[in-house]
């Protein structure tokens, strides 16, 4: 008679009974590997817990429990006004440029007179486009605050004419290199022969 063997648990023994046998090898690693994963599991699910409701605590206990919305009693409209004005100026910047840039000639240096003053806080690139093509006469690299290009090339040869163009600063935060914001002006670069 043919005995089927179980992988698992319990074999017919030559007088029909069941007997207890050992479980094989290869089950005892794989229980193992289950039981790591689920303690894993539930070791990263607490961390995560005590850490969301450490972080929602702490964070309330920063906040003073005195303080009170709004500006100090008593401040005049003239210090409110001051106050708004210089976090207004924090964010500001100045720009420099000759409204009117002359060439001999379109391979010729003109006098830009660009500068990126010494009260800015903040990197420059100034590129200047022609208003009536968009096409792209001029562009520097960053200019840092105390600097200036007095002269200059522009990127291309020009006939002789008058351009309109609009030259752009942009602005970036000397630390992160993030462009912070832009201002432009208009300006005409003459081109005599």
């Amino acid at each position: 008679m043919d005995h089927l063997q179980q992988p698992y648990g319990n074999e017919p023994d030559q007088q029909g009974e069941r007997s207890a046998r050992p479980v094989s090898n290869d089950a005892k690693p794989r229980q193992m590997r289950l039981a790591i994963a689920v303690i894993v599991v539930a070791v990263i699910a607490f961390v995560l817990i005590a850490f969301l409701a450490f972080r929602s605590c702490g964070r309330v206990a920063l906040y003073d429990v005195n303080a009170e919305e709004g500006q100090l009693r008593g401040k005049t409209n003239a210090e409110i006004q001051a106050e708004l004005d210089r976090q207004v100026e924090e964010g500001m910047f100045n720009i420099s440029i000759a409204s009117t840039v002359e060439f001999d000639n379109g391979t010729s240096e003109g006098e830009f007179r660009i500068e990126n003053v010494p009260g800015n806080r903040y990197d420059m690139q100034v590129t200047i486009t022609d208003d009536s093509t968009g096409e792209m006469y001029y562009q520097t690299n960053l200019i840092r605050p105390d600097q200036h290009i007095q002269e200059d090339k522009l990127l291309k040869d020009l006939d002789p004419g008058t351009y309109e163009c609009t030259a752009v600063f942009t602005a970036y935060d000397m630390d992160t290199a993030e462009e912070v914001g832009k201002a432009a002006a208009r300006i005409s670069i003459v081109v005599y022969g």
